[in-house]
Formats: C-alpha cells, sequence, structure tokens
C-alpha cells in the first residue's frame, strides 16, 4: 500500500506542478501529458485504497481522495474551483500520508 499511495503521490505532485504553471503562461501546453497524469493518479490511488482494505485499514481518507479526485473533471481548469479543489486534494494527500505511512 505504501508504493501505491507514494506514487500516487509522486504523479499527483508532477500534475499538480504541470498545472501550476500553466496557471502561470507556460507557453507549453501538454494536455495530453496532464490527462496521462491525472488518470495514472486516479488509478495508482484506488490501488493504494484496495491495498489498504485489503491490510485491514479503513481507507476511508482513501475513499475521500478517490472521491475527490473523480470530480475534478466536473471543475473548469484556468478557474478557481479547479485550482481550489487540486489544493485541497494535494493537502488529503498529505494528510492521508500522515495517517497511513
Amino acid at each position: 500500500m505504501t508504493l501505491a499511495l507514494g506514487g500516487a503521490m509522486l504523479l499527483f505532485a508532477l500534475n499538480f506542478a504541470l498545472g501550476v504553471s500553466l496557471q502561470f503562461g507556460s507557453r507549453w501546453h501538454p494536455r495530453p501529458l496532464h490527462h496521462a497524469l491525472y488518470l495514472l493518479t486516479c488509478l495508482s490511488t484506488v490501488l493504494a485504497l484496495a491495498l489498504a482494505w485489503k491490510e485491514g485499514h479503513s481507507g476511508t481518507l482513501l475513499l475521500l481522495l478517490v472521491t475527490l479526485l473523480l470530480l475534478v473533471p466536473r471543475t473548469h481548469p484556468g478557474r478557481a474551483d479547479h485550482a481550489l479543489l487540486a489544493t485541497l486534494i494535494g493537502a488529503l494527500y498529505v494528510l492521508t500520508a500522515w495517517r497511513l505511512l
């Protein structure tokens, strides 16, 4: 579980940094990379959730993370709701890692 959660956190951090660079005017616009990192982040978080349940952890924070990740496509890139949700997810990854690792 720790490897899957660590991988999810790394993928999220890379995607978050990419998103922030786009927000601040980066001319390089790698939309396919941004979407691929998002998909890999979701999959690795679901894997961490499955492994946590298998190991007997409640996985409540991971389930909340998966739910919030699935809400991201409902927000609009470049607007405050997208950035706020991404920041909230990042904080929840840190809290989850602190609680589970």
